[in-house]
């Protein structure tokens, strides 16, 4: 399984980015990992996909057509303990969502978290999953 932070959701999805190159590498990204039916996303991706989107500007039919697409792909796991000893571990306060993301993708034994956000460097030690800054 593959699990996509959200910034490589906004960049596949959303008309309002400033990067064409990343927009075209999430597209790609997302595009194979939904064929190769390995694609896993949490619900906290969803919501803050939503949020950001709408701070692009998307229109609401948009957004709301791209979280039932989403929506598709994303499981549930009960985490909660192992989020908030990996950010104690790391001192990672002002970082929950991202401990979270790396969590959520250990949890189902993903071999790669994608994400364009180099905060995660910090966990790279502490996380099975193959973290993977583009």
């Amino acid at each position: 399984m593959i699990y996509l932070d959200t910034n490589v959701l906004i960049y596949a999805f959303c008309k309002n980015v400033d990067n064409n190159e990343q927009k075209k590498i999430s597209q790609e990204i997302l595009k194979s990992s939904i064929l190769e039916k390995t694609l896993l996303l949490s619900q906290i991706v969803l919501y803050e996909f939503a949020f950001v989107c709408a701070k692009l500007k998307e229109s609401q039919e948009t957004i709301k057509l791209n979280l039932e697409f989403l929506s598709k792909y994303v499981k549930n796991a009960d985490i909660q303990d192992d989020v908030l000893n990996l950010i104690q571990k790391t001192s990672s306060y002002k970082h929950s969502f991202d401990a979270y993301h790396v969590c959520f993708s250990n949890n189902f034994e993903c071999t790669e978290l994608v994400t364009f956000d180099n905060g995660f460097k910090q966990f790279m030690e502490n996380s099975k999953t193959k973290i993977k800054i583009l």
